[in-house]
């Protein structure tokens, strides 16, 4: 009897033993994420957040589809943080056909446990680059250069990857599509599709920070992380691009609100300079605050300090103009790393875009300084001319005609229709006149 009982019991344990692993392999999962645009703080929450939602999810990787020009650089050195610590695997794909991961995009792929392009994508362009007044040029100050350098070659080295090649990324701008990536040994696998990427990595050892794991993703479930609200929202207003033009547009707002209240372009001038700065995290470079500064002072003066709208009015606006151009991510700090290209289409935007803030901003300040210089209502009528429509009498009032205008008249004499009259005083809504000498 006892023999039964205790085969049963073995008999049990294997089937639950076997429906449990049922139920894993059925539960099989890999986690995929976008990091689109510039490497910015959003970036930094949406893989934190995938991260922790892999974990719960008890994802067998995480898929990082990389398109990106590059970014900060304190932001990509934080991601590259994350996933080292991460106990779920970290798999860096530039993903899809066409698409680039530059400068910092270079620096997270270099960064992930497996390296992953698909054909006709490109990665490279790490020099730094900065905005100067001579135009955007590279920067090659060693200890910059070298700080970068020992950085990725660390990284490249932890995964078994082609060193000099990651060396050259960042000392000769070098690009590298996915078959000569692949070639040279920076990336370890070229992918059509996340579904071939799958099998590619099936059966994979990754050392985490909890050990080493092996991959089983042949047959696993896809699920795609969708970002939270609040980092969706982040993301928006982390744009370089949008929070450059918010910051002009609420600066130009402010000045207008405050030459000319009741409007609201005060309140929305403030709104969007906060926006503006949540966005850039404070990160606004010395040479924008500095001719902002100078902008508004001069703006003030004329608006206040002079008559009309002249040569100090436009010289706000030029500085004001300067100033959203210094407004972009510049790499005097070497705080970012992203492609040339991007810089140069961003001072484009932003400058046809301040030139427009500037003259439609110019021009309504302009109409208030015109209206402030019209001479006040009260008093224009005394001493005018009008014609009589009624006949006017002590006890009865009647019409004038008075620039074109109807107006109701009282005089101490009789005045017939069709006289000229004198305005000597105006009551209210009613002028007083009297007949010319």
């Amino acid at each position: 009897m006892k023999q039964k009982l205790s085969l049963i019991f073995f008999i049990f344990l294997f089937i639950f033993h076997s429906s449990t692993y049922i139920v894993g392999a059925q539960d099989l999962n890999i986690l995929i994420v976008e990091i689109t645009d510039t490497i910015d703080q959003s970036s930094v929450e949406i893989l934190k957040e995938s991260i922790r939602e892999a974990e719960n999810q008890n994802s067998q990787a995480i898929i990082i589809l990389l398109d990106t020009p590059g970014g900060g650089l304190k932001q990509t050195f934080d991601i590259a943080d994350l996933i080292q610590n991460s106990k779920v695997p970290v798999i860096g794909y530039v993903y899809p056909s066409g698409s680039a991961a530059w400068s910092a995009g270079t620096f997270i792929l270099m960064s992930a446990h497996i390296a992953v392009m698909t054909n006709h994508t490109i990665i490279g362009s790490c020099q730094p680059v900065e905005v100067t007044f001579e135009g955007t040029r590279v920067v090659n100050e060693s200890k910059t250069i070298n700080a970068l350098v020992e950085w990725i070659q660390e990284r490249a080295n932890m995964y078994g990857r082609n060193k000099t090649l990651a060396k050259e990324f960042i000392t000769i701008n070098r690009n590298v599509n996915a078959t000569l990536a692949k070639e040279y040994g920076v990336i370890e696998y070229v992918s059509e599709s996340v579904e071939q990427l799958l099998n590619d990595i099936d059966g994979v050892n990754v050392t985490t920070s909890i050990g080493n794991v092996i991959l089983n993703t042949k047959d696993a479930k896809q699920i795609i992380y969708t970002p939270s609200f609040s980092i969706q929202f982040l993301k928006i207003i982390s744009n370089p691009v949008l929070t450059s033009l918010l910051m002009m547009l609420g600066i130009f707002a402010l000045i207008f609100g405050i030459s000319s209240p009741g409007f609201g372009a005060e309140v929305f001038g403030v709104i969007a300079i906060l926006i503006s700065l949540v966005g850039t995290g404070f990160a606004i470079s010395e040479l924008s605050i500095i001719f902002i500064i100078i902008g508004c002072l001069l703006f003030i003066i004329e608006i206040f300090a002079t008559p009309g709208f002249g040569i100090i009015g436009i010289g706000g606006i030029i500085c004001l103009v300067l100033g959203s151009i210094f407004l972009i991510p510049t790499f005097s700090t070497r705080e970012w790393v992203i492609s040339m290209d991007w810089i140069n289409d961003l001072i484009i935007i932003l400058l046809v875009a301040s030139v427009l803030f500037a003259a439609f901003f110019g021009f309504l300040l302009y109409k208030v300084i015109q209206i402030r210089k019209k001479k006040k209502a009260v008093g224009i009528f005394v001493g005018e001319n009008a014609e009589t429509i009624d006949r006017i009498t002590p006890d009865g009032p009647g019409y004038v005609r008075f620039k074109g205008e109807y107006w109701q008249a009282k005089s101490d004499n009789i005045i017939e229709p069709g006289t000229k009259v004198v305005i000597s005083k105006k009551d209210g809504s009613v002028l007083i006149v009297k007949s010319k000498e």
